[in-house]
């Protein structure tokens, strides 16, 4: 009995040495894919209802809805880029749905520098209503990788194509586009008027026998 216990007291002593090496590793390996893992994480924030903003370890991205015009119905979005690497081949890709034109106005690869603020726009022309996600990625192309973050923008048209909730400022476009017609055709009506008063009188002259 006294051997059988020693043996087991052994098995015990090493056991426990073996056991701590194991979980230390396994540990330590734990710490390394959680970091991993965190620093490809990106956290996507609403700003405000015209706003998003998503962030990751290589670019801070954020994409504002502008104001839309009462003409066209087109709307102008601005994508501000803050990158936390150094790229002189960066790509910008604009996307949504087919039913959306999406016209940039900038170069589709262009250079940022570490910690700059970068700022690029495009005009979306909807064609038909409905609720559509804006998208703009950004890829830092490097040596041996790439480095990329996106961000979306919900946008809402009703079937007027006017984006939804209708803001202040489009209103008030509406209303100068209104009083701009108002005025464009109140002169040509007066335009007419006084065309016709001298017509009339020149006929009247004309249709006058001489005496």
């Amino acid at each position: 009995m006294k051997n059988i216990a020693s043996i087991f007291l052994l098995i015990a002593l090493f056991a426990i040495p073996f056991a701590t090496i194991v979980n230390a590793q396994d540990t330590e390996t734990q710490t390394v894919e959680l970091g991993t893992t965190t620093g490809d994480y990106t956290l996507e924030t609403q700003v405000d209802d015209n706003t998003t903003r998503a962030t990751n370890k290589y670019f801070d991205l954020t994409l504002s809805e502008g104001l839309q015009s009462p003409l066209d119905k087109s709307i102008t979005y601005t994508l501000t880029i803050v990158p936390h690497v150094d790229s002189s081949k960066t790509q910008i890709i604009w996307d949504s749905s087919s039913t959306i034109k999406i016209t940039p106005k900038h170069k589709e690869f262009v250079s940022v520098t570490k910690d700059g603020e970068f700022t690029y726009k495009a005009t979306i022309k909807p064609t038909l209503g409905g609720t559509y996600n804006i998208n703009a990625t950004v890829i830092s192309w490097q040596y041996d990788t790439n480095y990329t973050n996106t961000v979306n923008n919900s946008l809402e048209l009703s079937n007027g194509l006017v984006s939804q909730p209708i803001t202040p400022e489009y209103t008030i476009l509406v209303v100068i586009q209104i009083l701009v017609i108002l005025g464009i055709s109140g002169l040509a009506i007066w335009g007419g008027i006084e065309l016709s008063k001298k017509f009339i009188k020149k006929t009247k002259v004309w249709l006058t026998p001489p005496r």
